[in-house]
């Protein structure tokens, strides 16, 4: 058996204990203000998230009955090839497959239990800020049941982590830790980027640019020397446009989105074959036909 209560009581319970703990400070000789001000400012932010369901439903002698608890929709690996993930970007339309969703998979279910349904079933697109995806590389395969083995396994072996943001432009960077890095001889194996060295972040930051343009790619390996990591990764920023076959509209077309992926630096030779499959991946999320959905 449930009732309901409304959020004043909830925060009238906090304040109180707030005034409990000034009283118990004053007795110790403790400032009392500071100490009830402390105690209701700490469980307000351990709570805070909790307290609308709290104020909706408070537990009745301790029990519900098992009907009244709404249960999870599983997917599992076989469902997930099939669905998409339907969101919004700077108002480009993403079909996303939940494969690419490692991250999101509970070994424990096992599969993904927190997907909304109205995202499952295309009646919602939500607009949101970024759109990640998980691969193995080379071929940035999204998770199966014939590689969930090697996801879990590898860790940063040969997984690929991308996403795609809002764009950013260059300008602060150059302007305020530009001038800090050092420059080193360029290297072979990144033909055409600029070697420089962090020494307050310690890694090795490669430019295709000297100064700020939409063009730029950016690439930051980790300093093997100083972080001793079984996988020490690279990290390249550059910018993503759809391609003119699925960019229909004139506002698509002007679209520019931050694209970041991390890799294991063994790969780092490959970041341009890399990118370009990335962005082809994205390419085909993009939804042509979609309608706007809310």
């Amino acid at each position: 058996m449930v009732f309901k209560i409304g959020l004043l009581p909830i925060i009238l319970g906090i304040v109180l204990l707030g005034f409990f703990a000034a009283k118990a400070a004053r007795m110790r000789g403790k400032n009392p203000l500071v100490w009830g001000s402390l105690t209701v400012a700490v469980i307000t932010a351990v709570t805070w998230q909790q307290l609308p369901v709290w104020a909706e439903t408070v537990l009745y002698r301790g029990k519900i009955t098992q009907s009244t608890i709404p249960q999870r929709q599983v997917i599992n690996l076989a469902e997930a090839q099939k669905i998409n993930i339907h969101v919004s970007m700077d108002d480009v339309n993403f079909d996303v497959p939940l494969a690419y969703n490692f991250r999101g998979y509970n070994q424990q279910l096992p599969g993904w239990g927190n997907v909304p349904r109205k995202q499952i079933e295309g009646k919602k697109r939500p607009v949101v800020d970024a759109i990640k995806i998980d691969a193995i590389l080379p071929d940035l395969s999204p998770l199966r049941e014939d590689n969930l083995a090697q996801f879990q396994k590898l860790e940063w072996g040969q997984n690929l982590h991308a996403s795609i943001t809002h764009t950013r432009p260059w300008d602060q960077y150059f302007k305020y830790f530009f001038e800090k890095l050092q420059r080193q001889p360029d290297l072979p194996k990144l033909p055409g980027m600029l070697h420089y060295y962090d020494p307050s972040g310690k890694a090795d930051i490669f430019f295709s640019h000297d100064h700020p343009t939409d063009e730029l790619v950016r690439i930051r390996c980790v300093d093997e020397n100083f972080f001793h990591s079984a996988f020490p990764i690279c990290v390249v920023e550059t910018s993503y446009s759809p391609a003119p076959e699925v960019a229909l509209s004139k506002s698509v077309k002007k679209t520019v989105f931050y694209l970041r992926y991390e890799l294991p630096s063994q790969y780092i030779a490959q970041w341009q074959t890399i990118g370009q499959k990335l962005k082809s991946e994205f390419d085909q999320m993009v939804s042509i036909n979609a309608t706007p959905l809310n």
